[in-house]
């Protein structure tokens, strides 16, 4: 599990880097930067410390809020800023990583601390009374797997080594690109090193990405040594990562003397796929050519700033992309003509904006990342996503900031029963009386409560969300609530041997809206709807 988020914190990492490549890499060094040396140096970065910040927005029209409901508008308003800090980043390809750092979104400031390792994973949250935890071991597995990680490390580096080569040696160089001496401060120290700026917008984002699938194409030689060296690793390694991605390229790994058959039909497979992911392009150049010119626009870009040491470790990087959607019909829209521009424009959004900034230090140097542990008292993640929302708000404060974006935000204790009489296994009934009766075990158990018969064949329901205690005698009018007798509007029935109870009296004692709603085909819906 650990090499696997290690892979997946690496693929951020890698993120950043390939939003750089898009704009700095290529064939020829600059300045005497050589630009692929230094994204294989950073493919091959096994530790380090650094800081790092990832922003998003939505970049929101002039009366985006208009027509939506206040919590919609404040959903909108959460998701539209985001930003994720990250200060006192420790990562080690054996011995984990930690973090502390905050997310905000909106207005929202939650505060975190992260601890990962073979065994588990901790997280504390700022509003939460316990860490959270969860366990990544698995026990059948443990005992095989210590044997082949070093195997799987091992065979890692190989499958990255080969690939990387031809898919960044074959990287072009974009139009505006320019690398100067220089000195930053990174971490206190002063780093004598290149400073790296690149920039593509527009329609150079998309002359950049054909000219790569030329180069990609054009390097037939590149790409079948690319596979040969796969195909070596895979079977040197072959229980280690067998039915690997990877693997999936051959079909079943080949005999020796079949080796060169299959890398040439491997081959084949890939040319032919970046043949067609080509010819859409030209199709969509054609056929969608005032979409593609209203998307690729001067807003619509992709910039980096890096900063590269003597040993062409990366130790400073800001990329900050952008899509502009001015001009661009909104998804699902009709064009209703010039004379309608101004309904035309409802789409909320006019843009997508994001940045990463990351200072590494340490780069390869012995990096000591917190450990989680289970000597305090701790929630166990497992347990939380097996709990009520209503439980799960239990395990916050109040007062916090992420007790109210559980609760106000995300409504993550609303419940809500749909019932239809004419569709439902448990439909509600009317009786001739108009008193519409429900299941009473379904209803109280899809709201999380307990029901249980007593001795002397009264039903019990106990529900956690309100701390309400229900006792009911069949043949009977009245419910005792709470140690109180209130009588009901109808008494507890049993019907094809189901247990029935009025639904509006039920849905009062737990603290439920009750209302009868028809749907798209006008069908009548009993719905109960609840948020304790």
């Amino acid at each position: 599990m650990l090499k696997a988020w290690i892979r997946s914190k690496k693929l951020i990492g890698m993120t950043v880097i390939a939003l750089v490549a898009i704009v700095v890499a290529g064939c020829q060094a600059l300045n005497g930067l050589d630009f692929n040396a230094m994204l294989k140096q950073s493919l091959g970065t096994t530790s380090y410390e650094s800081s790092e910040t990832v922003e998003f927005k939505l970049l929101l029209n002039d009366g985006a809020e208009a027509g939506l409901s206040g919590a919609e508008a404040e959903i909108m308003n959460l998701i539209a800023n985001v930003k994720l800090s990250l200060t006192d980043v420790k990562t080690d390809e054996r011995k984990g990583m930690s973090a502390e750092g905050s997310l905000d979104l909106g207005a929202k400031h939650i505060p975190f601390a992260l601890m990962i390792n073979n065994e588990a994973a901790e997280l504390k949250l700022d509003g939460a009374k316990k860490p959270l935890y969860l366990s990544l071991t698995d026990p059948e597995a443990e005992a095989a797997a210590s044997t082949d990680d070093e195997a799987i490390m091992k065979a890692g580096k190989q499958i990255v080594d080969a690939v990387s080569g031809y898919a960044i040696d074959n990287l072009p160089n974009p139009a505006n690109l320019s690398v100067k001496p220089g000195q930053e401060t990174v971490h206190g120290d002063t780093v004598t090193g290149m400073n790296v700026h690149a920039e593509l917008k527009g329609r150079e984002l998309l002359d950049w990405l054909k000219g790569y699938v030329d180069a990609l194409m054009a390097d037939k030689e590149g790409l079948k040594s690319m596979l040969s060296s796969l195909l070596e690793t895979l079977q040197s390694q072959a229980g280690a990562i067998e039915a690997s991605p990877a693997d999936s390229l051959f079909g079943s790994l080949p005999k020796e003397d079949e080796k060169q058959e299959a890398v040439n039909k491997a081959a084949d497979e890939i040319a032919d796929a970046l043949k067609q992911f080509k010819d859409t392009i030209a199709q969509s150049e054609k056929e969608d050519a005032e979409e593609m010119d209203a998307l690729l626009n001067d807003g619509t870009y992709v910039k980096g700033d890096l900063f590269v040491d003597g040993k062409l470790d990366i130790r400073k990087a800001a990329i900050e992309a952008a899509v502009s959607l001015e001009g661009v019909t909104a998804p699902g829209t009709v064009d209703l003509g010039p004379g309608n521009a101004e309904l035309q424009e409802q789409s909320p959004f006019k843009g997508i904006w994001m940045k990463v900034t990351t200072d590494r230090w340490n780069v390869n140097g012995d990096v000591q990342p917190a450990q989680p542990s289970k000597s305090q008292p701790v929630l166990d993640a497992e347990s939380l996503m097996n709990m009520e929302g209503y439980e799960v708000l239990n395990q916050f404060d109040k007062g916090s900031d992420v007790y109210d974006l559980l609760r106000n935000q995300a409504h993550i204790s609303k419940q809500t029963l749909v019932m239809s009489p004419e569709f439902s296994r448990n439909a509600p009934i009317i009786t001739p009386g108009g008193v519409t009766i429900i299941p009473l075990r379904y209803a109280a158990e899809s709201f999380g409560a307990t029901v249980k018969e007593e001795k002397d064949g009264s039903i019990r329901v106990q529900d956690g969300a309100t701390n309400t205690s229900l006792l009911l005698k069949k043949g009977s009018s009245n419910a005792i609530i709470n140690g109180k007798t209130v009588k009901w509007t109808f008494p507890m029935t049993v019907v094809d041997n189901k247990t029935y109870v009025p639904a509006r009296d039920f849905a009062k004692a737990l603290g439920a809206q009750i209302s009868w709603e028809a749907d798209e085909d006008d069908f009548k819906l009993l719905i109960l709807v609840r948020e304790p």
